[in-house]
């Protein structure tokens, strides 16, 4: 199984765990936190399993490729524009969640329009490179980032004041019903595999999943998703979680580098994990903006010889940020990521696979008919 494949999923699990999902996660705890978490394992495995699956009958293409080669045009862009925005806003949510996080906890006397720019200009040039040129950059930045990631987990396990009692207790919680938004928010974080729709073009020989490699990838998943919930939990306890919007930013600023440069945590925490943002907010926009230029393209848009489209569309990706960032409240942004996650995350999904299925079915009978 291809390391890249793991970069897509492991990117967005990561860049998710200061996000909002330990919020759901600690907000269902009396309602099925636990089971959910059990449940979404089996599921995050399935879904990867069939999606690497049916983009193998696919070499080297993407989803607009697929799709207009071997389905019905009206079905076609359609599909295409509309998952073009759920990619999209899945970026926005990341993007309006740590802009909030760097006003709140890093620099609050900046100006929302500075913290912005710096993000167009790091991913407006990320989403413009190749899928080969963003699996290179990330893979660089994994190999930098996740070792220190994987310290501060292990440094929260073996904290003094982690009190494996609160997570004892969040276990007995395991005979309550599994809580659809726990449920959804964990498949979220952990379904970064459907970024193939725009990546499996870099994939021209793409093997099949090896019970290795998913063995590998239940391990990951598991322990991550158990780390998101469980730390905040050992170390916060569920009391002093109750109100916390962000979890793990005041579990992280409790730990302490006793010999360390700087003794606080939180600041390399928080730095770790935004270039781990800006990494996945790229993939999600790349991904984007790739299949909006596949379903819309505006031929007579031009300036001399070059087409106007793609720039035209990234002009409006970051006036809507612009919008949503400096109109939106913490409550609106909760309540939007709660939205997408349990609506139009299962969409997603079905129509995802639904789609290829279709693809496949188109190829075959393309073949039957050649080999008349």
């Amino acid at each position: 199984m291809s390391r890249f494949l793991f970069y897509l999923i492991l990117v967005n699990m990561l860049a998710n765990i200061i996000a909002l999902t330990p919020r759901v996660l600690v907000a269902g705890n009396d309602n099925g936190t636990i089971l959910s978490l059990i449940l979404v394992l089996p599921v995050i495995i399935i879904v990867s399993y069939i999606i690497i699956s049916l983009f193998r009958h696919f070499p080297g293409q993407g989803l607009p490729e697929i799709l207009k080669t071997y389905t019905p045009k009206w079905i076609a862009t359609p599909v295409l524009l509309f998952f073009s925005v759920c990619w999209y806003f899945a970026g926005l949510i990341s993007l309006i969640i740590y802009t909030s996080i760097i006003i709140r906890f890093v620099t609050p006397d900046m100006h929302i329009s500075i913290i912005l720019l710096t993000f167009v200009l790091v991913i407006t040039y990320g989403i413009l490179m190749t899928p080969r040129g963003i699996f290179y950059l990330t893979e660089i930045i994994f190999l930098i980032i996740v070792p220190f990631i994987a310290f501060i987990l292990i440094k929260g396990y073996s904290n003094f004041y982690f009190q494996w009692d609160y997570v004892r207790v969040a276990i007995m919680h395991i005979n309550h019903l599994p809580d659809y938004a726990a449920f959804s928010s964990s498949l979220y974080i952990s379904i970064g595999i459907a970024n193939l729709v725009i990546f499996n073009r870099f994939f021209t020989k793409l093997k099949k999943p090896t019970w290795k490699g998913m063995a590998l990838l239940t391990a990951i998943c598991t322990f991550l998703l158990l780390s998101t919930y469980f730390i905040p939990v050992g170390l916060g306890g569920f009391d002093s979680l109750d109100n916390v919007l962000y979890p793990w930013i005041m579990t992280s600023d409790s730990m302490r580098m006793k010999y360390g440069v700087i003794e606080r945590i939180l600041f390399f925490f928080i730095g770790a994990f935004l270039v781990l943002a800006v990494v996945s907010i790229t993939m999600l926009w790349h991904v984007s903006l790739q299949l909006l230029s596949g379903a819309v393209q505006f031929k007579r848009f031009k300036w001399k010889r070059y087409n106007l489209t793609t720039p035209f569309f990234i002009v409006c990706f970051w006036a809507i940020a612009m919008y949503e960032i400096a109109t939106i409240s913490l409550d609106g942004l909760y309540r939007s990521f709660r939205i997408f996650d349990e609506y139009f995350l299962p969409v997603i999904v079905f129509l995802l696979i639904g789609c290829l299925l279709l693809a496949k079915k188109g190829a075959a009978s393309k073949w039957r008919e050649s080999e008349k």
